[in-house]
Parts: structure tokens; C-alpha cells; sequence
């Protein structure tokens, strides 16, 4: 199963959402000891100055929303936030292997 976290946020704090970013990974990474594949993404344009940004995490746990949403509330990124972070879970239907 992978999680999408999607939400925006001003131009301005591009940084601090990157860092934002790998702080919750690297607890994600010791707190559940393992190594998520995950991505931070961005959409290439910007509206009145917002960014959209796409967190993806593949092949999660069970265990994993509890977690994410334990570390969001631990650092700093629900203020760089406009509106809310939306968390979104797929899994795959057809196994292409």
C-alpha cells in the first residue's frame, strides 16, 4: 500500500517545507525501523504564489498512518500549512511482476 499526502504552502517557505519533509521521514525511518521509499514532490507551477506538495511513501505498513500523524504533530510543517494536508492510501490491483 503507498500514501499520498498532499497540501499547499507559500512559495516563500519552499525550504522550510523541504526540511520539514526529511525530519518526518528520518523519524518515520527510526520510529517504524525501516527504510520507506519516499519522495517529496512539487507541482512545477505556482498559483498566486502557492506551491502544491506531494509526499509519497511506498509500500507502508499497517501502522503507518498512526505514525505519520504522531511525527506531523511533532514538527513544525502544519504552520507552513494553507488548509489542510490531506493523507490518501492505494494499493495495488493488478501486480505487473
Amino acid at each position: 500500500m503507498d500514501c499520498y499526502v498532499y497540501y499547499k504552502a507559500a512559495q516563500e517557505h519552499e525550504l522550510k517545507i523541504v526540511r520539514q519533509a526529511k525530519i518526518i521521514r528520518e523519524y518515520l525511518n527510526t520510529r517504524m525501523k525501516i527504510d520507506l521509499h519516499s519522495n517529496l514532490q512539487r507541482r512545477p507551477e505556482t498559483e498566486n504564489g502557492v506551491v502544491t506538495w506531494m509526499e509519497i511513501y511506498r509500500d507502508v505498513p499497517n501502522a503507518f498512518a498512526t505514525a505519520l500523524a504522531e511525527v506531523v504533530n511533532q514538527t513544525e510543517i502544519m504552520s507552513l500549512i494553507l488548509g489542510q494536508r490531506h493523507a490518501e492510501y492505494f494499493e495495488d490491483a493488478i501486480s505487473c511482476a
